[in-house]
């Protein structure tokens, strides 16, 4: 017995040992690495001002300004100056809180917030509502109090009907996308009048080519032409740049969930190929429904056992990630990566099926046939309707063909 406990022992100090000497992961920083990518965008949704001011990030659920949440992207601008770019298209809320020190207000610039949210500001239980202003900037001076947290939240009251726009995949080609979003503006102003408002688009990643600041930039330029929100999560192309982790600096997380009307909608980063094992373990968390109606999922590289090959390093996470989705009962599976629109309705995972779009139609190159570009149109009311709105390239003034994947046209 004593002989056992010895060694035991010399086991116990020498696993000690090798802790002291381990490296925590991305303590060398590899943003090509899933998990860096976690730990900079949980990073940028908090910031300690220059004037001592404690901005985060929210879970719009929770009531603890001690926690944070990935669901934005905070930087200061200047002292006194925050501006904070929501990453979702419904809900959302922000906490700033002085400290010892501190200044007593803020000047806080919201950004990528829907113009039919009512964003309220006050100490918790006290806030105060602002009017919804025709913009997705709102710029708020806020007061703070010595000792108790402001909470900043934003509320979206939607119609019956509402839509959401999906694309990905605009790489060299941003001057499609800018024929797309143009046809965005339009349908944002139609739909609104219409009484079935657009509530935001969708982005699956390949922003860019190569991940270069000038590439983001543009895009980042563009999106703000929209009258509405954008969520977003990186494709392949949008992570190469190992030292600099530039698309969450300009977009922050690739992982994020939010709620916008009656639809859960979770974003996921698939941009290495791989959803970051930390994530991986919280899925059953991000796909909660929280009293939703519809549960959409959207990512890059499609988790469907015929395209996994095209860009999955490990089909088994594919199949892990398919699981989760048919185990929370997702309503549809968003994606790009495939530089096509197609559609399968029936993906069998055990005893439930789930369904699965791919619009990998935002402008970047397709090598077969006649290129199709545009977006798709979700319509949400008492069903989940899909349909598809073409944005013909130079050349074709007219959508070159008819219904694809068995999706058809959009009527209006």
């Amino acid at each position: 017995m004593t002989k056992r406990w010895s060694t035991l022992g010399l086991a116990t100090l020498a696993g000690i040992s090798n802790l002291q000497c381990a490296v925590p992961e991305c303590a060398t920083p590899d943003y090509t690495n899933p998990e860096c990518r976690v730990i900079e965008e949980n990073d940028a949704a908090r910031v300690q001002t220059s004037t001592l001011v404690e901005v985060r990030f929210q879970d719009p659920d929770v009531d603890d300004a001690r926690s944070w949440d990935a669901t934005g992207l905070v930087e200061e601008v200047e002292p006194g100056v925050v501006r904070a770019r929501v990453a979702g298209l419904g809900s959302f809320a922000l906490t700033l809180e002085r400290r010892p020190g501190g200044a007593d207000s803020i000047t806080l610039l919201l950004d990528n917030v829907s113009p039919d949210a009512i964003v309220s500001v006050g100490e918790r239980g006290q806030e105060q509502d602002i009017p919804p202003e025709p913009s997705i900037r709102r710029e708020l001076t806020i007061d703070l109090p010595d000792g108790a947290p402001v909470w900043v939240r934003g509320r979206v009251e939607c119609a019956a009907r509402y839509r959401i726009a999906v694309t990905a995949d605009i790489q060299t080609n941003p001057r499609q996308f800018e024929r797309i979003v143009e046809r965005l503006q339009d349908e944002a102003r139609d739909s609104r009048e219409r009484g079935e408002p657009l509530m935001g688009l969708v982005l699956n990643g390949d922003l860019s080519e190569a991940s270069r600041d000038d590439e983001f930039e543009i895009v980042q330029t563009i999106l703000g032409r929209l009258p509405i929100p954008t969520a977003v999560t990186p494709g392949n192309h949008d992570i190469y740049r190992p030292l600099r982790p530039l698309y969450n600096r300009l977009f922050g997380p690739g992982n994020h969930a939010f709620s916008v009307c009656t639809t859960r909608v979770v974003m996921l980063d698939t941009g290495s190929g791989t959803i970051a094992r930390s994530i991986e373990g919280r899925l059953p968390e991000l796909l909660d429904r929280r009293g939703s109606e519809f549960l959409i999922a959207g990512m890059h590289h499609p988790p469907y056992a015929g395209l996994t090959s095209a860009g999955w390093s490990s089909e088994q996470q594919a199949q892990r990630l398919l699981v989760e989705l048919a185990l929370a009962d997702a309503d549809l599976v968003l994606a790009g990566h495939y530089h096509a629109l197609r559609q399968f309705d029936d993906i069998r995972v055990g005893k439930r099926s789930l369904r699965q779009i791919i619009v990998g139609t935002g402008g970047a190159r397709q090598t077969v046939g006649v290129p199709r570009y545009g977006y798709l149109r979700l319509t949400f009311g008492e069903s989940l309707d899909a349909c598809f709105v073409e944005v013909p390239a130079p050349g074709y003034p007219e959508p070159p063909g008819g219904p694809i994947s068995g999706l058809r046209y959009c009527e209006d």
